[in-house]
């Protein structure tokens, strides 16, 4: 007759997890986590650089929006290039913005000024944004 019974036992034995085993999948997960960490730690720096080049964006183009609307009038249109706008976007980070128009006012008739808008930060002078924009301004009869 055949004796099942030492096969049975050494069944029972290897039921669940053991230590050895634990440890070893704690730490192939530690080696995977310790992988991708610089993947995110690049991740997290481009999102901040992405964040702040978005708000300049936003500031040259309402300077560009800015000087559309004051069009036809070509005293509005230079007016929004008077003086430079600092202001600070959500992460605290200074921008300021710098609109510049080019060319002269039309004394009969209607020309095209050029508009630009260049945005940098102030702590270091990078420009982070520039948008430009023609405008139509006339002298009305």
């Amino acid at each position: 007759m055949l004796d099942l019974m030492p096969h049975r036992r050494a069944i029972a034995r290897d039921e669940g997890l053991g230590l050895i085993e634990i440890v070893v999948a704690m730490f192939l997960l530690a080696l995977v986590a310790l992988a991708l960490l610089p993947l995110l730690i690049s991740g997290m720096k481009l999102a901040v650089t992405n964040t702040t080049v978005a708000a300049a964006t936003q500031l040259a183009n309402d300077r560009t929006s800015a000087a559309q609307a004051g069009s036809p009038d070509c005293a509005r249109v230079y007016a929004v290039a008077d003086e430079p706008l600092v202001t600070t976007d959500a992460r605290g980070v200074e921008l300021k913005a710098v609109t510049t128009v080019t060319g002269e006012c039309p004394t009969a008739g209607a020309s095209t000024l050029k508009v630009e808008s260049v945005v940098t930060r102030t702590d270091t002078d990078q420009t982070l944004a520039t948008a430009s924009t023609l405008v139509l301004v006339a002298v009305e009869p």
